[in-house]
């Protein structure tokens, strides 16, 4: 916030005075602007931007600007379907309505959750037959591998829900519980102690599995129709074609007519939901769905209905100028005050290269964002530009105003190696509070250190950018979403989406309860990584 001393103002006679008091509220007024900002109210509308306005020149405002743009589009009310084909999900899927933003409310179902799950684009392979993707306003049919059992919670368990989420962990390195909901789980615990009875035990569990975080991956019609006419849905096709790319990354001869390559506009989605509870939770102020969730043991599992609250949202895009993808991320803006524990998966196995302790931390850990969202005094006040943007959303939509209860925490576009002046740590190890928690994932550069992968490599150089005047491409040690899209899948041929390197035998993954125990507060100190070299 500016300062401004107290001056003393010589007599002057009345029309002189006036002036005086109106030069200081223009000095005033003009200092206070500096200080917040000025605003313009940026173009929201049922459209997806496909470019960033000032292309690869794109300032902070630029990319927060497309972000939101994304945001507001892709959680526009979808388009229903009219048609009366058998097997259509009702909606047109991908597509928006004609509608104004929050017209179905904030229950109704929106353009991105009729996108296509990663099971529905990447379905089992079985041994013998080919996949066929199913037209593409179908009823969502998710297909597990033959040995995957999965029974219904009761007789009115739907399992053709749009949102799917059958991720119950951060990408198998943390499992996350949501505070609240572990204080309750822990205060069930005390109460009935060790002689509980049988009951009381259930209610136990439920609830430790109430607090439990639960994820979804999904794509956008331009990827299933990518994927659709190429035959990418069979993981032998989609294989070879990667093999090719990965050549062509690498600088090695490669058949350039069988490259695995999203063409621009390709989005991707990476949901993050936790569980209502009617006795503290308003719908109102949350996109919510019911949603499918999966309990049991593997390979035995139980799917469930509940209603879900959205509470993170990836968005990832490729564009003509960011060919290796703009990664965006929302979250709600209860998060910090209400919180998250979690616990990593096979803790304290290796080191870090430059880190002297073990990782990954044990135990129970409440959640610390260990980079705060950039705010005022720093080069782009992305606090400030939420603020504006919700203000605008709840001003020009008068239905829609539950979406001001997100906010951008970020965009990467740029790649580089390390964090610099023109992305600042905060962008470089872009994460998000509900979706990348533990250390490894605030932090994560490079790629995973062997022999568990568990942990941060920074020396790893995982993201590839072609150079356009050498026809060359080089390798980066990038961090965040981008580094981690990138060292699960660019590094292997696959573009930068998980889903595709990982897809057709993938399994759903049931909710590990809550396992009580000590709380310690997550790595207070800071967690430095140094590269090697």
């Amino acid at each position: 916030m500016s300062s401004y001393k107290c001056v003393t103002i010589p007599q002057t006679p009345r029309g002189e005075k006036m002036k005086t008091k109106l030069l200081f509220l223009l000095i005033f007024n003009l200092g206070l602007a500096m200080a917040t900002g000025s605003y313009t109210n940026i173009d929201l509308s049922s459209t997806v931007p496909t470019q960033v306005t000032g292309g690869k020149n794109a300032s902070k405002q630029d990319l927060a600007t497309f972000a939101w743009q994304e945001f507001v589009a892709l959680n526009w009310p979808a388009a229903v379907d009219d048609s009366i084909v058998v097997g259509s999900s009702g909606y047109l899927r991908g597509q928006p309505s004609d509608s104004t933003l929050g017209s179905t409310g904030s229950g109704g179902t929106l353009v991105w959750h009729t996108y296509h799950h990663r099971v529905e684009l990447y379905p089992y392979n079985p041994p013998s037959g080919k996949n066929v993707l199913p037209d593409i306003n179908f009823t969502p049919n998710y297909v597990y591998p033959s040995y995957i059992n999965i029974t219904k919670a009761d007789s009115t368990t739907d399992l053709t829900l749009f949102n799917n989420l059958d991720e119950a962990s951060e990408i198998t390195l943390a499992n996350m519980y949501y505070k609240p909901f572990v204080v309750n789980t822990q205060n069930l615990r005390e109460q009935h102690g060790f002689d509980a009875s049988h009951d009381e035990m259930s209610d136990i569990n439920d609830a430790a599995i109430k607090a439990g975080i639960v994820y979804e991956a999904k794509a956008n019609n331009v990827i299933y129709n990518y994927v659709n006419s190429n035959g990418f849905q069979e993981k032998s096709v989609r294989d070879a074609a990667a093999a090719e790319t990965l050549k062509k990354i690498t600088n090695m001869p490669y058949d350039s007519a069988n490259t695995f390559e999203f063409p621009s506009g390709s989005i991707e989605i990476k949901a993050t939901w936790r569980r209502y509870d009617s006795s503290v939770d308003n719908l109102d102020n949350f996109i919510w769905q019911n949603g499918i969730f999966y309990t049991g043991t593997s390979p035995n599992f139980t799917a469930n209905n509940a209603k879900m609250l959205l509470i993170g949202l990836h968005i990832i895009q490729k564009t003509p100028n960011f060919p290796s993808f703009t990664f965006a991320t929302f979250e709600h803006n209860s998060l910090e005050k209400d919180g998250f524990i979690f616990n990593n998966s096979n803790p304290m196995s290796t080191t870090t290269p430059g880190v002297d302790r073990k990782l990954p931390d044990p135990g129970n850990i409440e959640a610390v964002r260990q980079f705060a969202i950039p705010g005022p005094g720093r080069a782009f006040d992305l606090q400030t530009f939420n603020t504006n943007v919700q203000k605008q959303i709840t001003s020009q939509f008068s239905k829609g105003g539950f979406l001001a209860n997100y906010q951008l925490i970020g965009i990467q576009a740029e790649v580089v190696d390390n964090p610099t002046a023109s992305v600042p740590p905060q962008e470089f190890y872009l994460s998000n509070f509900a979706t990348e928690t533990n250390d490894t994932l605030q932090f994560f550069q490079g790629g995973l250190a062997k022999p568990n992968q568990n942990v941060p490599d920074p020396n790893t150089q995982a993201v590839h950018t072609l150079n356009a005047t050498t026809g060359k491409f080089s390798a980066h040690s990038a961090g965040g979403c981008k580094g981690c899209h990138g060292a699960q899948a660019q590094n292997i041929g696959y573009d930068f989406s998980v889903i595709a390197a990982k897809g057709n035998f993938l399994s759903p993954e049931a909710i590990e309860p809550y396992p009580g125990g000590a709380i310690v507060k997550q790595n207070p100190e800071g967690f430095p990584l140094k590269q090697s070299n």
